[in-house]
């Protein structure tokens, strides 16, 4: 197909079977492409205290082991600080002669640039946990060498975004990383849906890829196997769009009825297609409250870091379903995906078992300075893009967030709120598939809050706050929700963050700090309130499994002593004595339902009971 081409034909087709007959690991599916997985060996190679990673020359690269890809490289037990510096990943691929191709990292930590045959194609720096897309030039060689230089140390110029956090920030090539041989000169680059009402009727947006050239596209639709429709579409740059049409036979979806449909959207004229898959659903608010598809929804469930002590964030297949046989073992239908943009694999699953998701950029510990710095605002900008185009067809997804604990007290900081939540809000339609909020720890002292669709709180009544008086718990929250009632009585109102922490091997039949007694009273009380509300939308109690703490922590708490334990990290680790005085004990938060391991504790059992009671009733 020519670049110049005033038109450029499409076929769309609608159905709610799968159509692709090349399996991607996740959504969408792209059936007519050549593509490789390139998972698997590749050589690996370090180098701690490489002073400048963005003009490193890939000659001096060298990788004389190696490794597995996807996996994270900095592994170690809690309290065991993992490396900070450069990687290497070096492997061959094969691509036709003479055809570019188009390298897709599902996510690269925290800095990454990319070499094929020596030569630099860019780099990436917006965070280590959005996908992100590199061009592979043409060659006459249809052997090509990929490099990939990976930096997993904090540096605001090379990782901007990483601002730090009460979690370990994992470093490598730890999800998918994929080669498409680029169709054409011109070529399909996405497919956007927007569902506009409870009648099945969506909105579509055929963004295209390369130097497409075109002004208008002439456009087929296919619903499952009914009649195929013409449409003539103008193109703006380069996203076609039609404006609506109707799912024949359409579901909606909702938590309780997570009805699905996929869109294929193919070349009339040429050879690519790419199928995505899409729910049916309106968000709303009224009286204050969320509703989807006209239904007020209350909302319960756990903040969710994808973390593993053997794998890290590299999670494989089996343990993200494993996370989600739990969470409905849990009876949650809402998860907070803290603190970062959200693994696709895990997303599809949401989508089709009903558990809706707050997705947020990653973020803690950013500062005023950051928000008015334009360099660090750029890629924060990016990250916020990139977060939506991977995630914009999931239905789950029905917020999205960013600035964890931010500066939102201070009204110097409102501005770079306000870009955040402008990005977002220009991305996802109208009416809007996802709304904006973000976790504020500086609850009624936030300034900022006018800016936000839904207010969300972080704090710990008896935890950090009262320690020990359980009262406090229905106290305080019932004094934030009549302040939100009286300040801002038409926004849905969430508690983010709560909860206390339940150290897994402490099961006296006493119940002080750190217990796992102490945990599920704790725990049990903020839910009751929060469900016994009829102004709380939502509660996500801090977490779903317990995680290994951040570099400072890890080197203030070092690990417990452990009962004699496998070597590898994939089985648990036991621990006969645990120094509670520190913050993280054992290099970690155990705040979890479940332990690192995923082992139950007694505030799984207290969560889940209450959540079922919720479920039982809607």
């Amino acid at each position: 197909m020519m670049a110049n081409k005033a038109t450029w034909s499409l076929l769309l087709l609608l159905s709610s079977s799968v159509l692709a007959n090349i399996d991607m690991p996740f959504w969408p599916q792209y059936p007519t492409r050549t593509s490789t997985l390139l998972n698997g060996n590749w050589s690996f190679g370090y180098q701690a205290d490489l002073p400048d990673v963005i003009n490193f020359p890939s000659s001096k690269a060298m990788t004389p082991n190696t490794t597995v890809v996807p996996s994270a490289f900095d592994v170690a037990q809690p309290g065991v600080a993992g490396p900070r510096g450069t990687a290497f990943y070096r492997r061959n691929f094969e691509l036709k002669a003479n055809t570019p191709g188009l390298l897709y990292f599902a996510a690269c930590s925290f800095y990454c640039q990319v070499f094929v045959d020596g030569q630099s194609l860019g780099d990436h720096r917006a965070g280590g946990y959005q996908p992100f897309w590199i061009t592979v030039p043409a060659s006459s060689q249809e052997t090509r060498e990929l490099l990939v230089l990976v930096d997993n140390r904090f540096n605001s110029t090379t990782a901007p975004t990483h601002t730090g956090g009460d979690f370990w920030h994992y470093g490598g090539l730890t999800r998918d990383v994929i080669l498409h041989e680029q169709p054409g000169t011109s070529y399909l680059d996405r497919v956007e849906t927007f569902t506009l009402d409870t009648n099945g009727n969506i909105k579509v947006n055929v963004v295209l890829g390369g130097q497409s050239g075109a002004s208008t596209v002439d456009v087929k639709l296919q619903f499952d196997d009914g009649d195929v429709t013409s449409h003539t579409l103008s193109v703006k740059d380069n996203v076609a769009t039609l404006e609506t049409i109707q799912v024949p036979n359409y579901k909606l979806w909702s938590i309780a009825e997570p009805n699905l449909h996929t869109l294929t959207v193919s070349e009339a004229d040429g050879p690519d297609a790419i199928q995505v898959r899409f729910g049916l659903r309106v968000l709303g608010v009224e009286g204050g409250r969320l509703t989807i598809n006209g239904d007020t929804v209350k909302l319960h469930g756990h903040n969710r870091h994808t973390m593993r002590p053997d794998t890290g964030s590299a999670l494989t297949l089996e343990q993200v379903q494993d996370d989600i046989a739990i969470l409905k073992q849990l009876n949650a239908n809402y998860v907070r995906g803290a603190h970062y943009p959200q693994d696709q694999r895990f997303l599809d699953l949401c989508d089709e078992h009903g558990i809706v998701i707050w997705e947020e950029t990653l973020g803690p510990g950013v500062s005023t300075d950051d928000l008015q710095n334009p360099y660090f605002m750029k890629y924060q900008v990016e990250a916020v893009n990139e977060m939506i185009t991977a995630s914009i067809n999931h239905p789950c997804v029905i917020f999205h967030g960013f600035y964890n604990e931010g500066p939102s007290s201070d009204l110097k900081a409102c501005p770079g709120y306000n870009t955040s939540a402008a990005t977002i809000r220009s991305r996802v339609g109208s009416p809007p598939t996802r709304l904006v909020t973000w976790a504020s720890d500086k609850k009624v002292k936030d300034v900022c809050l006018g800016i936000t669709d839904v207010i969300s709180f972080n704090s710990y009544p008896a935890w950090y706050d009262h320690p020990g008086n359980l009262n406090e718990t229905s106290i305080f929250w019932a004094s934030q929700v009549e302040w939100v009632q009286q300040h801002y009585p038409s926004k849905p109102f969430t508690i983010s963050e709560t909860g206390a922490g339940g150290v897994y091997e402490w099961t006296n039949s006493t119940d002080p700090r750190w217990s796992q007694n102490y945990q599920a009273e704790v725990v049990g009380r903020d839910i009751k309130f929060a469900l016994g509300s009829d102004r709380v939308t939502g509660i996500t109690i801090w977490q779903f499994n317990d995680i290994k703490a951040n570099d400072g922590d890890t080197a203030k708490c070092p690990s417990c002593d452990y009962k004699p334990h496998p070597a590898s990290l994939s089985q648990p680790w036991d621990c006969a004595f645990i120094d509670v005085t520190c913050g993280r004990p054992g290099g970690e938060n155990h705040k979890g339902a479940v332990d690192f391991w995923r082992r139950t504790k007694l505030a799984f059992r207290v969560a889940a009971e209450l959540y079922g009671n919720v479920t039982a009733q809607l």
